[in-house]
């Protein structure tokens, strides 16, 4: 279906990937859509590429050539429109699947061909190693002469958890992906064995390749329910269960293995976590609660529990050493006399035999008591009794029970195995699939990943104010009192040693959901132990008493050492995010919390910042907070954690991440940092094995590198401190670029109505990608719509709007005022890895904004005037920003100094562009007949004839949603 031409040799795999995974589309949709679809499909995909190179030639012909390529563009534009409204609706669906699926297939040999990439460095034995990889990270480390104490120290130091979130950005559905992984493992299968097929092998090969595209082609894209929290939770588990548990393992191994070659003897600590919010972020979301915070924790331990069974049950088949010929030591010897005494009936089971197999014994006994393990009944369920009890008692297991009580009794067992293979010199075995097993327990516990807890900061004075009222503890409503007031109330309610919160007290149904979230965030600890719940985290935090108010609810239920994390998500927030810490740092009650937890994390907001104030203003609020926190950490001795709550798309903060890490002010890493994973991204960077590895390599590679002191460094400075002229460019710059982007999108009255009507955003809320809603409030603004869904719905539309807008303006005006800055803006380029990431991001997502597709997005909106003139003041400012961006970065074109980039995008976007031809025209047919519906199998029953086809063009709407998602590899 697509014939790729990259320049580079490199990508000559990848170029027989696509065409092979094109022709066996080619033929599924012969075989089953007929031979109208796919010819529609190739006209389409011809017109639309055709179109693309006249639009590109345009730009350098001459002005007779010119003349002839717009009386070219202007023809194919009108056979692409007479092709599109011509087709019939079940035509129009087959081809918008056809383009869909085969953006899937690209998506997989792109996925693939990475891994194909990372092994051709690793065997070539290049000096240069690949950027970003660990091999290269410790060529790195040896250049800059780091000695091995100063690096020893810096990795007892790291800290680095990467946070897996269930928001509804996901529009693969799980059957896909999982068909997609099959294709990428026939993909590998090839490479590995082409060589060496005979030909009933590589007929056999392709019968299976071709077999799963005819199950993509027939898998429908669309989710017809909208998904659980339960259902979220399994999918997370997905990459846990199936890809995660072998590749962080996998990951610390790699990277052990390449230290000891340049540093012998030292030591790496487990500073790799995973963390999910995905049952425990109650933000927003009505169907999330106490229930589904610990149904996630019970649901993972089975999952992690079970691994654990299966590689001790390897393990036991593979230690068959016999005391005739083996040795242990006495400390094993003692475990496995304990064992028998606790598990006698076991112990005769497993016969005489295994008496002269000690380590098959003690693995078998380990075995059974993670069985007992999983048996284990749930903590009593502290929901429902009376708040600040005592429940220890309760929780109590029989002293006598078999099951492991922690991870921590597990790893016990598995150490006295490796020490009594290590004593009698079986090294090779103690360095293998059981230093793997430890070192998995270790990461995931017997949780397998730690939740967060999120909830607004609404939510939580509301819960105080009427616990208050009924108690008659405060007569006045809490939420309107001054923040002095609330401080003394709140200061009387931590010295109090009472119980506030006790049971049968008539409360409405929100504050006892408050309650009962804490009351199971302590049965979780008890449960799972202390680790299980990371951390709780406080949405649109805004002063100290949101702080202290969650200090309150967790003294309550008699928490102590729960790290409360402020999240500071809008503009203003940001600026005095340092304010608000400085007073927790200095508050009475809330210094000595902070000393008993060992830490302050502090959460920065890139979505929501970059939807109240722009992305370049967002970008900047962001890094100046960094700076700020950083130096009241030290003024305070408090070790603060910069919590990332980064999205998939540049608009939410999205972006390489190697390069955002290195990009991060001058001494704000310090080795500790956590980032969020949105789940759209999950599939696309935890899909496979080593793409896996691929992306927690680029993490650990980034941290490392921004921990180090540049005293430390021998080579040169790897954190450039900007300079003040530097600093004042950019504050200027972001002044200008948010009055800009805030006149348009928040003082304008009437962008509302274009918005709603250029975009498919109130469409979105019919495509099943997530539990929870769109808006945080019932509000219809944009004050009110959630980042996620603005972003997708710009996205969708091509305009890309959150990614750029405000910001060629304030470069031209700045760069006019005196050509000098020009220059400025080109050297700050080079130097300063926070510009350079900016821009070099700003280039992407302009590439993939497409204003010429955006215009038939335009045509939606019904008042002529109001299309035209924010039309008109959209394609401006687009045209200033990619005018301004090329002249700062080089070049003639975007992305010119990112080749492999821009022509992974450039050949991407003719492909995409009939997804939104027929979504233009689609949304037109489906708001003239009244807008989205949907019918359930008995409601299609009794549907009129307009009932049914409202149903089946939302049902195209939603295809084209999903095409459009997978093609331009974005969505919220």
């Amino acid at each position: 279906m697509l014939e790729q031409d990259y320049r580079q040799e490199k990508d000559a795999p990848l170029r027989h990937d696509i065409r092979t995974l094109g022709n066996a589309l080619g033929q599924a949709i012969q075989r089953y859509g007929g031979y109208t679809v796919f010819d529609t499909v190739e006209r389409l995909r011809k017109d639309c590429k055709r179109l693309r190179d006249c639009t590109r030639q345009l730009h350098q012909a001459s002005a007779d050539e010119a003349i002839r390529l717009q009386s070219e563009i202007d023809q194919l534009g009108q056979e692409i429109a007479e092709i599109v409204k011509s087709c019939d609706l079940d035509t129009a669906i087959d081809v918008i699947r056809a383009f869909t699926v085969y953006f899937h297939l690209v998506n997989t040999a792109e996925q693939y061909h990475r891994i194909r990439r990372r092994r051709d460095y690793e065997v070539s034995n290049s000096d240069k190693p690949q950027r970003g990889s660990l091999a290269a990270l410790i060529n790195f480390l040896k250049n800059s002469q780091l000695d091995v104490s100063a690096l020893q120290g810096l990795l007892n130091q790291l800290s680095i958890e990467l946070v897996f979130t269930a928001h509804p950005t996901e529009a693969t559905r799980r059957s896909l992906i999982t068909k997609a992984n099959r294709i990428a493992a026939l993909l590998e299968e090839h490479d590995r064995a082409e060589a060496s097929m005979t030909p009933r092998e590589r007929l056999h090969w392709q019968r299976k390749l071709e077999g799963t595209i005819d199950l993509l082609w027939r898998t429908d894209a669309i989710r017809q329910v909208r998904p659980r929290p339960l259902d979220e939770i399994k999918m997370g588990i997905y990459y846990l269960d199936e890809i995660l548990y072998d590749a962080l393992p996998d990951l610390y191994e790699e990277f052990e293995e390449l230290l000891q070659a340049s540093y012998p003897g030292v030591t790496i600590p487990p500073f790799m976590h995973l963390g999910s919010w995905i049952g425990g972020d109650q933000d927003g979301n009505p169907f999330v609660g106490p229930d589904t915070l610990l149904a996630a924790l019970r649901l993972q331990r089975g999952y992690v529990i079970e691994h654990y069974r299966t590689a001790i049950e390897a393990l036991a088949q593979l230690y068959s050493q016999s005391l005739n010929h083996a040795h242990i030591t006495p400390e094993l010897q003692q475990s496995l006399e304990y064992d028998a005494t606790c598990l006698p009936e076991y112990d005769r089971e497993l016969g005489p035999q295994t008496a002269l197999e000690p380590y098959r014994r003690k693995l078998s006994f380990m075995w059974k008591r993670l069985e007992a393990t999983l048996a284990l009944p749930p903590a009593p369920n502290t929901a429902s009794r009376s708040f600040g009890t005592d429940i220890s008692a309760d929780a109590q297991q029989d002293e006598t029970s078999v099951a492991y009580q922690s991870a921590e009794e597990l790893l016990k067992d598995l150490h006295l195995i490796r020490q009594s293979l290590l004593a009698d010199g079986e090294l090779d075995l103690a360095q293998g699939q059981i230093r793997k097993l430890i070192r998995q327990v270790e990461i995931f516990g017997f949780y397998f990943v730690a939740l967060d807890v999120r909830q607004h900061s609404e939510r939580h004075a509301a819960a105080l104010s009427e616990l208050l009222r009924v108690t008659g503890l405060c007569e006045q409503d809490y939420t309107t009192l001054e923040e002095s007031e609330r401080l003394r109330i709140l200061e009387n309610l931590l010295h109090d040693p009472r119980i506030v919160t006790r049971q049968g007290l008539q409360l409405s149904q929100d504050t006892w959901h408050i309650l009962n979230t804490f009351q199971a965030i302590r049965q979780a600890h008890e449960e799972f132990g202390p680790k299980a719940v990371t951390c709780y985290i406080i949405s649109m935090s805004h002063t100290l008493s949101d702080l202290l108010e969650v200090q309150f609810f967790c003294k309550e239920v008699g928490i102590k050492d729960l790290p409360i994390v402020p999240l500071f998500e809008t503009i203003d927030d940001l600026g005095t995010c340092t304010r608000i810490l400085e007073a927790a740092f200095t508050h009475p009650d809330y210094r000595p919390y902070v000393e008993n937890c060992k830490q302050q994390q502090v959460m920065l907001g890139y979505s929501d910042s970059s939807k109240d104030g722009g992305i370049l203003t967002s970008s900047w609020e962001l890094y100046q907070a960094q700076r700020r926190l950083a130096k009241l950490g030290q003024k305070y001795h408090i070790d603060i954690t910069i919590f990332h709550g980064r999205g998939g798309a540049i608009g939410r903060g999205g972006g390489p991440i190697y390069e955002a890490i290195l990009g991060q002010p001058p001494g704000t890493v310090n080795g500790r940092i956590r980032i969020t994973e949105q789940g759209e991204m999950l599939s696309f960077k935890y899909g496979l094995h080593e793409i896996a590895i691929r992306n927690m390599e680029l993490v650990v590679a980034g941290v490392v590198q921004s921990s180090i002191p540049d005293e430390a460094i021998i080579e040169s400075q790897v954190h450039p401190q900007p300079s003040t002229e530097w600093v004042t460019a950019v504050e200027r710059l972001s002044a200008s670029a948010h009055a800009r982007y805030r006149h348009l999108i928040y003082n304008d009255p009437t962008f509302l109505s274009f918005f709603e009507q250029a975009t498919p955003i109130l469409e979105l809320g019919w495509l099943n990608i997530g539990s929870r809603p769109a808006r945080r409030t019932k509000g219809r603004g944009i004050e009110e719509l959630r980042a996620i869904p603005w972003v997708f719905s710009w996205m969708q539309s091509r305009y890309v709007l959150p990614s750029w807008y405000g910001v060629g303006g304030a470069l031209e005006a700045y760069i006019n005022e005196d050509p000098a800055h020009l220059g400025q803006l080109q050297y700050m380029y080079r130097h300063w890895p926070f510009w350079r990431a900016f821009l070099d991001n700003l280039q992407m997502t302009l590439s993939k904004a497409d204003m010429l597709i955006a215009q038939s997005y335009a045509q939606l909106v019904e008042d002529e005037a109001l299309r035209q003139r924010i039309s008109r003041e959209i394609q401006e400012e687009y045209e200033r920003t990619e005018r301004t961006v090329v002249s700062i970065v080089g070049g003639k074109l975007l992305l010119d100094t990112s080749p492999v980039l821009q022509q992974s995008i450039q050949l991407r976007n003719p492909y995409v562009d009939p997804l939104s031809y027929f979504q233009v025209v689609l949304l037109h047919r489906l708001r003239t007949l009244g807008g989205p519906l949907t019918l359930d199998k008995q409601a299609e029953a009794t549907a009129t004839p307009e009932e049914r086809e409202r149903a089946r063009l939302t049902y195209a709407v939603l295809l084209t949603i999903n095409g459009i998602a997978a093609g331009l590899r974005n969505t919220g």
